[in-house]
């Protein structure tokens, strides 16, 4: 048996999934922390070696996690004795949300390449299957039904803020597609909590891996789960800098300097 609790997460024995998974999160983590660029998809992307639609790519990017979830378990909404089966649904639901998302909601108009696009896939996959194994190991004994209640709670209310933003994102660059010539310059996103932070829809995401950290309850799910928060991080603080080089009005220039980069009053 594993230490019941660690700062309410528990501590399972360490096996070679366990210690393969905890090593795997802290190696994602600290790769996403000491990126030498930002990956090279969406607003990052169009690079001359950048020869793949980001439409494909980003499908290619979860597809593989959607059926990694149903290749462990068919989805069950029997959630009263398995804290596994609630994991397991609202991972596959999240990858099966950012699929649909991808083909009927995010425009696209760049490139990316092999590289980015096999990187993040792995990333992802791996994560989640990870996660799972070692959650339907855990004996249903420990798990915190407060814990699992709030972390429910932040999944759902980050999927719908990251994905009310991204219909904002469309709505916006539909518009932009709309105007006439000559009137396609960058300018920031409005509405909701952009007006308030460059990538609210990244916090929102952030706040959806923390509701799946509650849910598994254990530290080695923290450890495979933490390198989004890193990666997120990075990005919107790139995102900063990549519109204070695209944007040419100054009332957008303004309007940045008064947004914080992730999460509105704080950062």
């Amino acid at each position: 048996m594993g230490i019941s609790t660690f700062m309410g997460l528990y501590v399972p024995n360490w096996t070679g999934l366990t210690i393969s998974a905890f090593a795997i999160g802290i190696i994602l983590s600290l790769s996403a922390a000491f990126q030498p660029e930002t990956t090279p998809y969406s607003k990052f992307g169009n690079r001359k070696v950048d020869n793949i639609p980001s439409r494909k790519a980003m499908l290619v990017i979860y597809i593989p996690s959607v059926i990694a979830c149903l290749l462990i378990q068919q989805p069950s909404l029997d959630w009263s004795h398995s804290q596994f089966n609630i994991v397991h649904f609202l991972s596959m639901a999240h990858f099966i949300k950012r699929v649909l998302e991808v083909m009927f909601v995010h425009i696209y108009k760049s490139n990316t390449n092999a590289e980015a696009m096999l990187s993040v896939m792995s990333a992802y996959t791996l994560t989640t299957t990870l996660d799972l194994l070692v959650v339907r190991r855990i004996p249903e004994s420990v798990f915190c039904s407060t814990l699992t209640y709030t972390g429910v709670a932040f999944v759902v209310i980050g999927e719908v803020l990251n994905g009310y933003h991204h219909y904002l994102l469309r709505e916006m660059r539909l518009s932009r597609t709309s105007q006439k010539k000559g009137s396609s310059n960058y300018s920031l996103p409005k509405g909701a909590l952009f007006d308030y932070a460059v990538a609210p829809h990244y916090a929102a995401e952030q706040l959806t891996f923390l509701g799946f950290i509650l849910i598994s309850q254990n530290i080695v799910s923290l450890a495979v789960k933490f390198f989004p928060f890193i990666y997120l991080t990075v990005r919107a603080k790139e995102t900063r800098i990549w519109y204070s080089t695209h944007l040419v009005e100054a009332k957008d220039k303004a309007e940045l300097a008064r947004r914080k980069n992730l999460i509105p009053f704080v950062w």
